[in-house]
C-alpha cells in the first residue's frame, strides 16, 4: 500500500494527493506537523525516512520517494492508467 506523509497546508503535497485521487490509488496518508512541537519532520524518526526532511514523502512497499514533481513522474510511470497527462504520438 502506498503511504503518504503529508501536511495538509503544504501545496506540494496537496498535488499529489490530487493525482493518487485521479488516478484512484487507495493510500494511507500520515500526517506530518510541520508546526507543532518544533517540526514533526525535523524529528529522528521522520529523519531515517526522509533525509531532506521536507513533505510530502511517499513510501511505496519501503521505496521512498521525495519530491512532489518526482512523485508524479513515479506514479505515472509505475501506474500509467489513467495518465495523468495526455500522450501525443
Amino acid at each position: 500500500m502506498l503511504t503518504l506523509y503529508s501536511y495538509w497546508r503544504s501545496s506540494a503535497a496537496y498535488r499529489v494527493r490530487i493525482a493518487l485521487n485521479l488516478k484512484g490509488l487507495a493510500y494511507r496518508q500520515v500526517p506530518v506537523r510541520l508546526l507543532w512541537d518544533g517540526g514533526e519532520q525535523q524529528g529522528e524518526a521522520y529523519r531515517q525516512l526522509n533525509p531532506q526532511q521536507l513533505v510530502p514523502l511517499l513510501v511505496d512497499d519501503e521505496q521512498p520517494i521525495a519530491q512532489s514533481l518526482a512523485i508524479l513522474e513515479y506514479l505515472e510511470e509505475t501506474r500509467p492508467q489513467p495518465a495523468l497527462l495526455e500522450r501525443r504520438p
